[in-house]
């Protein structure tokens, strides 16, 4: 994957999500973020984001809890993600974004990812990225290794 340079973290998970043309409107904040939600993020914009994750189609159909046909029929039909969905790529986008701040380069935070954590009850953090409150948990984690504090 390529590097994603320096951004806000709202331009960073837009970068994410494929880009500005991606998004069913301008994007300049979280409540942006939250409108293009209600709109329609179209499913090529959770393809790109799955591709920086580099979840197989299994691992992303979890995480937004669709079927993987379901997921691919509506790709093949250029549709869009429902609300709860698209919600759910635009947090999973917020994930990578943080963690390639915290990271600074993706092998290492896929790394992290994929390790058991003592912070998240042995859990792996990308076992948990398929909940709201599994995201949140995720994030805190970063953020406390961000500044240090041990996770």
């Amino acid at each position: 994957m390529t590097a994603i340079p320096f951004q806000t973290t709202t331009a960073t998970m837009v970068t994410l999500l494929g880009g500005p043309s991606m998004m069913p409107q301008p994007v300049r904040n979280s409540l942006d973020l939250m409108r293009a939600a209600v709109a329609g993020v179209p499913v090529a914009a959770v393809r790109h984001l799955q591709r920086h994750l580099r979840f197989t189609n299994r691992e992303m159909s979890e995480a937004l809890s669709i079927s993987e046909s379901t997921l691919a029929r509506r790709e093949q039909a250029h549709r869009t993600l429902t609300r709860d969905e698209a919600e759910k790529a635009i947090q999973l986008s917020a994930v990578v974004a943080k963690g390639l701040a915290v990271f600074e380069n993706e092998t290492d935070f896929h790394r992290w990812l994929q390790l058991e954590n003592p912070a998240l009850g042995g859990e792996r953090p990308q076992a948990l990225l398929a909940s709201a409150l599994g995201r949140e948990q995720v994030l805190e984690v970063l953020g406390r290794i961000q500044w240090g504090i041990f996770s």
